[in-house]
């Protein structure tokens, strides 16, 4: 039997920290890919990643933090309503999604919720606006 693919390390390792001006810039990019294609179906080249970001930037680690940033979005606008201004979230949200701890998710891994913590990045944003 073939194994299932993997994305990035091991299912339950830790998502290494990564820059938060490279996780806006790949957010952005699949806002962009979104926003022009609504039902979906599109990739985006890793390429476009590697040319977006800076050199050194960990795409899987970036793509990844970009993927459950998109899900936190479109499931808890509420809660994020005070760090979102104009439909654009605040720089400050990418600032502790980058570093906040996560795990790799894994295909066929079974597991309750997300990859990480919402309350803790909550009481991050809040703790940073005080």
């Amino acid at each position: 039997m073939e194994e299932p693919p993997v994305f990035g390390d091991n299912p339950g390792e830790p998502v290494p920290p990564v820059d938060p001006e490279d996780l806006k810039t790949v957010f952005q990019i699949f806002q962009d890919a979104t926003k022009h294609h609504p039902c979906g179906g599109v990739g985006v080249d890793l390429e476009v990643f590697k040319h977006a970001c800076k050199a050194d930037a960990d795409i899987p680690s970036l793509t990844y933090r970009a993927t459950m940033l998109q899900l936190l979005v479109s499931h808890a606008q509420e809660q994020l309503a005070p760090w979102t201004k104009e439909g654009q979230l605040d720089f400050a949200v990418f600032r502790e999604a980058a570093q906040l701890p996560m795990e790799w998710m894994g295909v066929g891994v079974e597991r309750q919720g997300l990859p990480f913590d919402i309350d803790e990045l909550l009481r991050c944003l809040r703790g940073k606006a005080a």
